[in-house]
């Protein structure tokens, strides 16, 4: 079910020239299992079943928010909103003072998005060796040919 919406969901970006994303291989199965292994997946449902998802993990004692999706029929409703917030409090309850992402600088539903929502870009150091591997193996899976940026937000 996950990996269906994440499929529908980036259909979105064909709308702006991003077919690369929406070509890209979508979050598999032991990566999932990974991510609540190590952190949690929260997820959202309505009537006509998964309205959206998003998976946070530990990177750099930070808390990492890996994937977010909306089922196209779900979106600008504020769900992702509300799952990055229910993410804030499971991620504050474990001790983790700060969330992390990356994200495409110049998509309006990407860092615009995370800005609206308390998220400052920063430029990782030395200091946050996951992150910058992280950055690296997004740009060989291609998503780089468009400017990605690392986004933080203090959690109170």
């Amino acid at each position: 079910m996950m990996i269906a919406l994440e499929r529908r969901a980036t259909e979105l970006y064909r709308t702006i020239g991003y077919d690369f994303c929406a070509d890209a291989d979508v979050t598999d199965a032991d990566e999932h299992a990974v991510v609540l292994r190590e952190g949690v997946t929260l997820v959202a449902r309505s009537a006509d079943g998964l309205a959206g998802f998003a998976m946070f993990a530990p990177l750099d004692a930070s808390i990492h928010l890996d994937e977010i999706d909306v089922d196209p029929a779900h979106q600008r409703k504020g769900l992702a909103r509300r799952l990055i917030a229910a993410g804030e409090d499971w991620a504050q309850a474990e001790g983790f003072a700060e969330m992390t992402l990356t994200t495409f600088r110049d998509v309006p539903w990407n860092a615009p998005f995370y800005a609206r929502v308390g998220f400052e870009r920063f430029a990782p150091g030395a200091d946050r060796p996951g992150l910058l591997a992280l950055i690296e193996k997004e740009a060989k899976w291609g998503f780089a040919v468009r400017p990605r940026i690392a986004m933080r937000k203090r959690l109170s």
